[in-house]
């Protein structure tokens, strides 16, 4: 069963330091190979550029823009992703039972989907195993090689531009702090000493706005940032996050609220300085809904 097959590599205690065939091997099966140097590693696992993988490993893709959602065709199966949502929906062809409905099935990687300044990243290792190809990770270098039939794809992971100590960077404790203190403060009515409150984790100017808007008028609901913070400078940073508003009428889809969220390193922490949101409507599936 085709659910079976990617649960147990997606479940590999190290999942891309687990070779799928050996350097000898990528070597002699792949005729014609494509290098590229913009990898990213988004917590300890390779996203490769959407264009990268359909380009080069002649994938069917085709990317969404308004939704932020891939389709992927291997087959009789259809792969849908979604931006900062980590399950993957894997629909089938229908039934004799049902063959009006498609058959589906769910996979909830450990990494997300990822749009990084403008450029969408998906997990590696999951969508070229979906495509039946073969991956190698190599720690040292850190690069992976990729081989489909006589395809090839070298990935070198890109070097930041901007280049931050890691005693400076954000501590993923520190980002779920933020992202509680945001829900916290998406509806200030329950606050008492709202400048006190959150002055330890929103400059001054996010939290004047708050107490002016009386909230942020944001969902409350957001859960632990799945994707990693994009750094603008040594002390500024972007971070989306994503969450499940409601389910439609007929099932069939979800409406999503994204909220992009400004950091900024200031006194020696990191603070929210600002918050942005957007709306999309994704097909239903990618996230449980729970109704507060």
């Amino acid at each position: 069963m085709m659910m079976k097959k990617w649960t147990i590599s997606l479940l590999s205690s190290a999942l891309f330091l687990l070779p799928l065939t050996t350097e000898s091997g990528y070597a002699s099966e792949a005729s014609t190979s494509t290098t590229i140097n913009n990898g990213q590693i988004n917590n300890g696992r390779v996203l490769v550029p959407l264009r990268a993988v359909s380009e080069n490993l002649g994938a069917s893709l085709e990317w969404f823009q308004t939704d932020k959602v891939v389709k992927i065709k291997n087959g009789d199966s259809t792969l849908w992703l979604a931006a900062n949502f980590k399950r993957v929906i894997i629909e089938a062809a229908p039934s004799s039972e049902t063959p009006d409905t498609p058959s589906r099935e769910y996979v909830d990687l450990d990494t997300a989907t990822q749009v990084i300044q403008g450029t969408t990243y998906v997990p590696l290792r999951f969508v070229s195993q979906s495509l039946g190809a073969t991956v190698v990770w190599n720690q040292l270098s850190k690069q992976a090689k990729v081989t489909l039939g006589n395809k090839g794809l070298v990935v070198n992971m890109k070097t930041p531009s901007i280049q931050i100590p890691e005693k400076s960077k954000i501590t993923d404790s520190r980002l779920k702090l933020l992202s509680d203190k945001l829900n916290q403060a998406s509806n200030i009515s329950s606050i008492k000493n709202v400048n006190s409150t959150l002055q330890p984790y929103f400059t001054d100017r996010l939290i004047k706005s708050i107490v002016q808007n009386k909230g942020l008028n944001t969902a409350g609901t957001y859960e632990m940032p799945v994707t990693s913070p994009v750094y603008t400078s040594k002390n500024s940073a972007t971070l989306s996050q994503s969450v499940i508003l409601a389910n439609g009428l007929t099932g069939e889809d979800q409406y999503a609220e994204d909220r992009t969220v400004t950091l900024i390193f200031t006194n020696g922490i990191w603070k929210v300085d600002s918050v942005n949101k957007a709306s999309r409507v994704l097909i239903s599936g990618f996230s449980d809904y729970h109704p507060q």
